[in-house]
């Protein structure tokens, strides 16, 4: 596959990369600072851009198969709202996609983002109302996330992370939409393996399931 990533120099965007390039994909790294990307690959190319500059993101997706974002907003508890820079960056992506017939995009996301097949749970209830109140420069952010993603017509997955700090030792992942217990954190690179498999996964177009650790 050709796969654009967003946010490739982030520790998550780094595992996805490592993990599209280890399969042998091609890959577009979408960076603001090149010098943050270590891996040295013969299928991976950077593209060095602001998440505002929509003509840069036209020329990063151009090619894609799939269009991955590991973009998430700071965890800033400041109560002065500070704008949406990755929702703005978002709706760029996605016209960017749409102008160039691109279908296939994933995107990372927290509960506070509401899924239409989520059923009352601690996992889909409680993480929406802490960020409310703490965190709302993210709450914002995916709330206005929420309302495009939605109303867009492209093939999209938004896989939803809780806590993902928690240090991988092999565990396994599932997920969850409310319908069973899920536990309150997930790994990185549980986060990557998924956003990656979900690229090749038509059950998942149009979902946004919950990752957690096993």
């Amino acid at each position: 596959m050709n796969i654009t990533i967003f946010g490739a120099s982030g520790a998550i965007g780094q595992l996805v990369t490592q993990l599209a390039l280890d399969h042998g994909d091609f890959v577009t790294a979408y960076v603001r600072t090149p010098q943050k990307v270590s891996l040295k690959h013969p299928n991976l190319s950077l593209v060095q851009g602001e998440l505002s500059n929509s003509s840069t993101i036209e020329k990063a997706v151009d090619e894609s198969d799939v269009v991955i974002s590991t973009l998430g907003p700071g965890s800033d508890m400041s109560r002065k709202l500070k704008g949406t820079p990755i929702a703005d960056g978002h709706e760029l992506i996605i016209k960017a996609m749409k102008k160039h017939n691109k279908k296939r995009f994933i995107t990372l996301a927290t509960p506070a983002l509401q899924s239409d097949d989520d059923k009352k749970n601690v996992s889909t209830i409680l993480p929406g109302v802490l960020a409310k109140v703490l965190l709302p420069n993210g709450y914002a952010e995916m709330k206005k996330m929420e309302g495009m993603i939605k109303k867009s017509n492209l093939d999209w997955t938004v896989v939803r992370i809780i806590n993902p700090n928690v240090k991988y030792t092999g565990q396994s992942y599932g997920y969850s939409f409310g319908d069973q217990s899920a536990k309150m954190s997930v790994s990185r690179e549980n986060v990557a393996k998924f956003m990656y498999s979900a690229a090749s996964d038509n059950a998942l177009i149009r979902k946004m399931p919950i990752i957690y650790n096993k």
